[in-house]
């Protein structure tokens, strides 16, 4: 019989922050280039939804980090990946903060655009952690 946290969700949750997030920058950009405001408000509910979906990943990798034994080479980069994350959630919240007017202002976007590069980072780390290392990855036992 198969226990509940086995399977871990944070892998599984993990890809709609970053769907959200990098939707959000590109429609920013599409939104500066063609001034289009429905653009920005396409742009305003990704970033709402990457930052809610956001908290509840770093809450299920938490809980799974808390719960599991890690290699201890994946400890590094368990480091780095969730300061990544944890660094794009804050960026992305203060984004959203900011975006009270249509257009936003230019800082808003500059935020959501560092925001998506740090997603890029963190995911790369986050794919070290389950290619290289198993983290994450469920292995039926013998």
């Amino acid at each position: 019989m198969r226990s509940p946290h086995l399977h871990p969700l944070h892998p599984v949750l993990a890809h709609f922050p970053v769907a959200f997030w990098i939707g959000a920058s590109v429609a920013d950009l599409i939104a500066l280039e063609t001034g289009a405001t429905a653009w920005w408000t396409v742009s305003h509910h990704a970033v709402a939804a990457g930052t809610i979906m956001g908290a509840l990943t770093l809450l299920a990798g938490l809980l799974e980090l808390w719960l599991r034994k890690l290699p201890q080479a994946a400890r590094t980069w368990v480091v780095v990946h969730a300061s990544l994350m944890v660094t794009a959630l804050l960026v992305f919240m203060v984004s959203l903060s900011w975006r009270t007017a249509t257009p936003p202002p230019l800082s808003a976007v500059v935020l959501s655009l560092a925001g998506c590069v740090l997603v890029l980072a963190g995911g790369y780390c986050g794919g070290t952690l389950v290619y290289r290392f198993g983290v994450g990855v469920w292995r039926a036992e013998s």
